[in-house]
C-alpha cells in the first residue's frame, strides 16, 4: 500500500533543510570573519611593533640610503617593512613603513646622536695649550674635558672668581680636536647651502598665497626658493618644507614655523618669536630679544673657508657670528662651524646675558657665553670682550650645567656616537 505525504509536510521539511543550511553557512561564514578580522587585528598590531624594530634599526644604520630599503627581520607571509634613513637639517630624518594585506602603517622622527645629562660632557674645551680661566660669578657643574693646562680662577675689570672650586664635578683631558661631525652631515649643509633649489613644480610651494601651510613628513618634501630676500610673517608653516633664499631670510614675530628648515646667507628672527626650526646660514644668524624655540630647533653657521685665499679678512667680517640676544631660550642645537681653523679672536656664536640654551652648542671656533647653557658645551675657545679687551679662553659671568634637561636628549650628529629619537613627526 503507498502512503501519500501531504504537501505541507514536504514543504515544511524543505524549509527545516533550507534553514539549517543558512545557519551551518552563517556559522561558518562567523568563523571565517572571526579569524580573518583576528588576524587583520594581529597584523595591524604586528605592523606597529614591527615599525618600532624599524626604527631601532636605522638608530643602529651608520649610511643614508637615497630609497626605501626593505628588511627581512624574520619570514612571514603578507608582511612586509621598509625603512628610509635622510639627512634632515643637521639632524637625520628616519621613516619606516610595515604592510600587512592592504594595511600599511608608517613612522617617522627625527634622529641625532645620544646625550646622556649625567654621562656625556657638559664642557668640552679643546686641547689649544690655553687653560680655561673662570672669572666673577661662573659656574661649571658636570663633566669638564679640558686641556692639559686645565683650570683657574681669573681677573676681569675688578672681578675675581667667586666661587668655592673651579669646576663642579670630574675633570677629563681634552685632545687637539673637538669630536667631529658625520661627513654625511657635512655634505648635506655644503648641499643646502650651495646645491639645493626646487627642480620640480609640483613640490613648490606659495608663500604668497594662503595663511596656514602643512606638509606630512610621510609626504614628498615640499620648498619654496627665492634669488631675493624672503619675509615670513603672518602665516602658520608646518612640517616637511624646506625654505631658501639666496639673500636673506627674515622671521617675524607673527609667523608660526613648525619643523622647517631654513637657509639663507643671513637669518635675521624678530624679536618674541616663538616657533620651532632649523636655520642654516653662510654668513650670519641674529635671534632676537626674547624668543622661544622649541625642541629640537637648531641654528647653524657653516662657512666653508678652506679655498679662501685671504683669511683673515675673511675673518674680520662683522657678521661672522650667530647672535642670541638678552632673554631668549633656545631648546636644541646651536652650531657653528668652520672647514679651516687659524688662530683668532674673532667671536662666532654669542649668548647675551639672561638668555638660555637647553641643549648642545658645538663651536669649532670661538664661543662667548654671558647667559646660560643647560646640557653640552664642545668649543676650540672661548672669549670674553670685557673692558675694551679679548680675553682668550675665559668664562666671565656664565653659566654650564646640567639643570633642568631630560634625562636622555639629542644633538648634532657626531662620528662613532650612538643616535636617539629626538622627536616622532607626523
Amino acid at each position: 500500500m503507498i502512503k501519500k505525504i501531504k504537501s505541507g509536510a514536504l514543504q515544511f521539511t524543505v524549509f527545516i533543510s533550507v534553514l539549517i543550511a543558512l545557519l551551518l553557512a552563517g556559522l561558518i561564514l562567523y568563523a571565517y570573519t572571526f579569524l580573518y578580522m583576528k588576524e587583520q587585528s594581529k597584523g595591524a598590531i604586528e605592523n606597529i611593533q614591527i615599525a618600532d624594530i624599524g626604527m631601532q634599526s636605522l638608530l643602529e644604520q651608520k649610511e643614508l640610503n637615497l630609497d626605501t630599503a626593505q628588511i627581512d627581520f624574520f619570514k612571514k607571509e603578507n608582511q612586509i617593512i621598509k625603512t628610509y634613513l635622510s639627512q634632515w637639517g643637521v639632524f637625520q630624518k628616519g621613516i619606516t613603513i610595515t604592510q600587512f594585506r592592504k594595511k600599511k602603517f608608517s613612522k617617522a622622527a627625527i634622529i641625532g646622536s645620544v646625550l646622556i645629562a649625567d654621562k656625556s660632557p657638559t664642557l668640552y674645551l679643546q686641547d689649544t695649550h690655553n687653560a680655561l680661566t673662570v672669572v666673577g660669578n661662573t659656574k661649571i657643574q658636570g663633566i669638564a674635558y679640558l686641556p692639559s693646562q686645565g683650570a683657574n680662577s681669573g681677573y676681569i675689570a675688578g672681578n675675581s672668581y667667586y666661587g668655592s672650586q673651579l669646576i663642579y664635578g670630574p675633570i677629563e683631558k681634552s685632545t687637539s680636536e673637538l669630536p667631529k661631525p658625520e661627513k654625511s652631515f657635512l655634505d648635506a649643509v655644503n648641499f643646502y647651502l650651495k646645491e639645493y633649489k626646487i627642480n620640480d613644480e609640483k613640490d613648490y610651494i606659495n608663500l604668497n598665497t594662503g595663511l596656514k601651510i602643512i606638509n606630512s613628513f610621510k609626504e614628498k618634501t615640499k620648498g619654496f626658493y627665492s634669488q631675493n630676500s624672503i619675509t615670513i610673517e603672518n602665516k602658520i608653516l608646518s612640517g616637511n618644507i624646506i625654505i631658501k633664499s639666496e639673500t636673506s631670510i627674515i622671521i617675524k614675530k607673527t609667523a608660526l614655523i613648525k619643523d622647517l628648515i631654513l637657509i639663507a646667507p643671513i637669518i635675521q628672527i624678530e624679536d618674541q618669536t616663538i616657533g620651532c626650526f632649523q636655520a642654516i646660514a653662510s654668513k650670519k644668524i641674529i635671534l632676537g630679544k626674547k624668543c622661544n624655540l622649541s625642541y629640537p630647533s637648531a641654528l647653524l653657521l657653516f662657512q666653508d673657508n678652506k679655498n679662501t685665499q685671504d683669511y683673515t679678512n675673511y675673518s674680520n667680517l662683522k657678521d661672522n657670528q650667530i647672535f642670541i640676544d638678552t632673554g631668549s631660550t633656545v631648546r636644541g642645537t646651536i652650531t657653528y662651524i668652520q672647514t679651516k681653523q687659524t688662530p683668532d679672536f674673532q667671536t662666532q656664536i654669542v649668548l647675551e646675558k639672561d638668555s638660555k640654551i637647553k641643549g648642545q652648542v658645538y663651536c669649532n671656533g670661538n664661543f662667548e657665553i654671558k647667559g646660560t647653557v643647560s646640557g653640552s658645551v664642545l668649543t676650540k675657545q672661548f672669549t670674553a670682550n670685557q673692558a675694551g679687551s679679548i680675553f682668550v679662553n675665559h668664562v666671565y659671568n656664565a653659566s654650564i650645567n646640567t639643570d633642568n634637561i631630560p634625562q636622555v636628549y639629542g644633538g648634532i650628529i657626531l662620528e662613532q656616537q650612538p643616535k636617539t629619537i629626538l622627536k616622532w613627526l607626523y
